[in-house]
This record gives structure tokens, sequence and C-alpha cells, in this order.
């Protein structure tokens, strides 16, 4: 593998500290912001602190984005009857009741798992679910259903019974709400991808980001030196070279062991052949068997759409990911605009492509096009693919995972002390436990904010194994990127602006050249017209595109290609079984990868 000549570094600890003594409170203002459109479309609701319901000695929350009608509960909580019907009779004070899901059809139980991995898929079966708000049946007055006012309803009932040391609960009756319990219930937080995003249909005068940079306007935002005026922010642009040689599969395992596998949860698949991907457009589209470079799980995208499905059954809003396809190209075919998020998977897996040929990605649909993601649906895959790790050695090493990419996040109401025990850094940590690489984007905001999960990237790792690896971005010349997220929770910087990788070559969306000549294109096999840009025509394969997004798989492939190196040159091979072995091997490549920064810095 010939070597790379591209700008990254991990933050100085010195660097880190400053930005720590500087704060959080002191920066931009870190805020989602989403249009009417997408609120009502996923039922999300934005919490503004000042509107807030409160409760009486707790903190006044932060501005965060949620799903009106879900909360996220442990497993282990919505099996015990007594306990859901407790948190109703609180409910029925606010109008509301709680619908819990069925059990878990979990797709292998721990008897599959090797001893030392019983413990961790125990673990997994108490991760939160979505359970669904509805209208308390009978209640007297019409009812909007709130899951903030939900949380706090039951927040308040358990802080007014909690008894005092000699005393019982103060409100006879009824089942104490204990306060441990009812502090792992929380919101369904709504999350955004962390690319560059924009629609000149609903942005006047240009594009100054969307959902993911919080901009709705033109003008001197740190945004708009990353977008060309009026065109989108995925520019299309011509390459004129071949993907990398790839090894075949023998040569792979004779070098390394295994091909090395990075999860890239994200938006999913589309059509490219240098990800070995077909399909006409819209699907059903085809990964290459069994050796391409992007595989899906059908497992875990069965795992995915069912739990989601249950939680719509009571939810109408909820949007269901149904499988791996990228899809659609448009939220509203009448206008035929390119939803913001449509090909962030596959200019990720590019990216992968680029820079470790050898690897093998592993594409887990999680993102909705127009770039939503849920907490729920988060957890689930990130659930099952634990499971799927824990099982390899029982089934088949080939399922193993190396790195996990996450280029989204989201800005939560709580302290960190309190999010650390939320449902998604328990099942990440799970990932960190068997030795598994996670690399989150820091996102776009220009703002110290803690944006998660990178800002986990603050907590030890487990088991003396290593921390999430946040990242910010920079730019082609080496700066950090204006928009970039930065702070004492960023742990690296990595190329995230301007930069070139493979996009689907089946999407043609609705805007079309300032000119052409002839008006109408020639049929297919004919010699082509003359006309300008078309700024949303990609079957050429390629664009140029801006964000945090591509600064972490950059950074998650650099990893990876760092394990395949030690593996060739140290005999710290990938076919080594067992949760020690994986450990070892990602923080073999974590401090070759830091010394090479040292060097080269």
């Amino acid at each position: 593998m010939p070597e790379l000549n591209m700008t990254w570094f991990f933050q100085p600890d010195g660097d880190r500290t400053a930005a720590r003594q500087d704060g959080e409170e002191d920066s931009g203002p870190g805020q989602i912001s989403l249009s009417p459109e997408l609120l009502e479309r996923h039922g999300v609701r934005v919490l503004d602190p000042g509107r807030a319901a409160a409760v009486a000695g707790l903190r006044t929350p932060r501005p965060t984005v949620y799903r009106a009608r879900t909360l996220l509960i442990p497993d282990h909580l919505l099996q015990d009857a007594a306990l859901i019907d407790a948190l109703n009779e609180v409910l029925a004070d606010v109008g509301m009741e709680l619908v819990p899901p069925e059990p878990s059809p979990d797709t292998a139980d721990e008897d599959g798992a090797a001893d030392e991995y019983r413990e961790i898929v125990e673990e997994l079966r108490q991760l939160p679910r979505p359970a669904v708000l509805v209208p308390a049946r009978g209640h007297a007055t019409p009812v909007v259903v709130n899951a903030w006012v939900a949380l706090q309803a039951l927040r308040a009932a358990a802080e007014r019974e909690r008894p005092e040391p000699e005393q019982e609960a103060a409100v006879p009756g009824r089942r104490a709400l204990p306060r441990a319990v009812v502090m792992q219930i929380s919101l369904e937080h709504v999350m955004v991808g962390s690319a560059i995003t924009g629609s000149p249909a609903s942005h006047s005068g240009g594009i100054a980001g969307g959902p993911g940079s919080g901009g709705d306007v033109s003008g001197p935002t740190p945004t708009d030196s990353y977008l060309f005026s009026g065109g989108d922010p995925r520019t299309p642009v011509a390459v004129f070279f071949d993907p990398p040689r790839r090894r075949t599969t023998g040569d792979a395992e004779q070098a390394y062991g295994r091909r090395p596998v990075v999860a890239v949860l994200d938006s999913g698949i589309r059509a490219h052949p240098w990800l070995d991907v077909t399909g006409a457009p819209g699907g059903p589209y085809a990964t290459q068997q069994p050796d391409g470079f992007v595989q899906i799980d059908e497992n875990i995208q069965a795992a995915i759409r069912a739990e989601s499905e249950q939680a719509a059954s009571n939810d109408p809003q909820r949007q269901v990911i149904r499988d791996a396809a990228d899809t659609p190209i448009s939220a509203n075919p009448l206008i035929g605009e390119l939803n913001p998020a449509l090909g962030h998977s596959t200019f990720i897996a590019g990216i992968v492509r680029q820079v470790v040929p050898d690897a093998q990605v592993l594409a887990i649909r999680i993102m909705h096009s127009d770039d939503l993601l849920y907490e729920g649906d988060i957890i689930c895959a990130l659930r099952h693919l634990a499971r799927r790790i824990a099982l390899a050695e029982a089934r088949d090493l080939a399922t193993m995972v190396d790195v996990v990419s996450m280029s989204w996040g989201f800005f939560t109401e709580s302290r960190h002390d309190e999010v650390v025990a939320s449902g998604l850094w328990r099942v990440i940590r799970v990932l960190l436990k068997l030795g598994v690489v996670v690399v989150a984007a820091a996102g776009n905001f220009a703002s110290a904010r803690r944006f998660y999960p990178a800002a986990f990237a603050l907590e030890k790792a487990p088991d003396e194994g290593v921390p999430v690896i946040s990242v910010g971005a920079l730019n082609p010349n080496g700066t950090k990127a204006m928009f970039s997220n930065d702070g004492e929770w960023v742990t690296a910087f990595a190329p995230g602006a301007a930069v070139i990788s493979t996009y689907p070559v089946d999407v043609d969306a609705s805007r079309t050249p300032e000119l052409r000549m002839p008006v109408n294109r020639k049929p297919p096999g004919e010699l082509p017209g003359r006309e300008a840009l078309d700024p949303n025509d990609y079957r050429g394969g390629h664009v140029q595109w801006s964000g945090t997004s591509f600064a972490a798989p950059y950074l998650a492939a650099l990893i990876t290609r760092s394990m395949l190196k030690g593996a060739e040159h140290t005999g710290v091979r990938l076919d080594v079984s067992g949760k020690q072995a994986a450990r070892d091997r990602a923080a073999a490549a974590l401090d070759a990868l830091r010394q090479q920064g040292d060097r080269d810095g």
C-alpha cells in the first residue's frame, strides 16, 4: 500500500486542556434547526428551554430535538407489567398512556456465544427500546402527546414519591417510582448527518447549510465558503483514476488473516462500480457476493425494521427504515429536489475504498435520506452489530467488525454525567469492550457544545481499550474548517472540506443546467448535446462534498489501514480471536498512527 500524503492530526493534550478551560458555554450556540416540513413528517419537536415543562429542583434543560410520541425505556423495565402500570398511573395525570412493545425477538440468544461473550450478550438485552405514548383512555379533555411533558411528569413523581430514609412513599395507594428507575427513561433524540446540506427549493438565494449545519438563509455564514452559490452541496466532478487495487480474498487472508471490516451506520447503499453495488435506479440493489467491497447484513436490517414497525403501529408519524437501500431521491416528487442526505453512505464508503481498498464496508442503514435518524433505530442497529461480533467466534470469523464509523449526532438537553447513563453510550461501551474502534464525526455547527456520540470521547474506555475517537474537519490546506465543531472532546482532525469521493451513478434530480443546446438531450447511443454543468446529474459517479461526516471515515480508514500494516509487518494478525486480541489490535493500530502523526508533524 503506497503511503498517503494527506494532513491529519490528533489534538495535543495542551490544546484540549485549553479548550476545556474556554468552556462550551462561550462558543457558538450549537443548535439543530429543522424545517416545519421535517418536524411534521417525522413527528419531531424542538425542546425550547424557555417554554419547556419544568420540575422544581431539576436543572433547566438545554435545546435538543426529539420524537414527540416515544420514550426510550430499558427492555427489562418494559417487561415489568407492574412498573408499566405505575408509570401509566402517573402519566394519566397529564392525559397520556405508555404502550410498551412486545419482547424483543433477538436474532440469536446467548447460548450461541462463547463463554467470554455471554455477559455481553446479556448486557445487550438490557438496552432501551422505543415505547409509544398515546392519549390516555377515558381522559376528559383532548391531549397533545409530548414525550418531554411525559418524562417530566415521571421525574416529578419520582422526586415527590422519593421517601425519606425512615419513611414510606409519600403517595399512598401508588407504587413508588424510584428515581434510579425513572432516570433510565429518556427522550428518543433525533440526530442529523454531519455533511453540509441544503436545498435550493427551500433556501432563498442560495444555500447556507441545512439540517446538519443549522443555517436557513444565504449570507456570511461559516458554510458559505464551502458551497457554490445557488448550487447543490454535492458538486459533480470528473476523476481520471481507477479505484485503488484490491487484493483477492486469498491474498488478503494470507497477508492479514482476514479482511478488516468497517461498519458504516448511515444512509444505506446505492449503485456504484467502485463499491461492487449494482441495481436499477431506485433499486433493488445487489452487493457482489461473497467478496464485494460493500456488504449488508440482512438480519440487522430486519431487526431495525421490525422494532421500528412495532413502534409505528401506534405512532403513525414514525418513518420506518425498511431495508438497506438509500431511498427516496426526493421527499417531494412534484418538485424533485434531491434529499439532503441521499448518497451520504455511498460517499463515505468511497472514502474507505480510496484509503484502505483491502477492507470491506458493512453498510447498515439507519439514516433517512432527508438527513434524520432516530435514537431508537441507532441503538437497535448497534445492539445487533455487537451481537454479531459476540457470536462471530461460534459461527464465522468473517462476521467480525473492527471499526465503526458514525457521521451523525445530536445535542443533548442533559449534563454529560447524565448522558453517560444513556442507552446510546451503554451500547457503544459494549462495542469498545469487544475491541471495536468507534469513530464519530464532531459536527458542523462551529460550536464547542458537546455533540454526541462524538463527545463520548471524554469517557475512559472500558477494560483499558481504545476510547471513542471524535473527528473534526480540516480544509485542503490543513487548517481547521470554519464549520467544524471543536473543543476538549474532539480527539483529532482530518480532511473534511471539498472532499472527492463516490456518489450513486443512478441519480439525476430535477435541477437542470443554466444552458442547454439543443433543449432536449439526445437519446442513449447518439452523440450528446451541448449544455452547461448539470448541478445534480450524478451519473459520472463522483462529487465534491464537505463536512465532518467525511473526516470521520477518513480517520476510521487510516486506523483500519494501520491494523493491516500491523498484521503484515508485526504479526498482529486479524484472524486471532477473542476480545483481548481485538483490543490489542485496536490499541496497536492507534498507537502506530499517533507515532506517525508525531513524526510527520
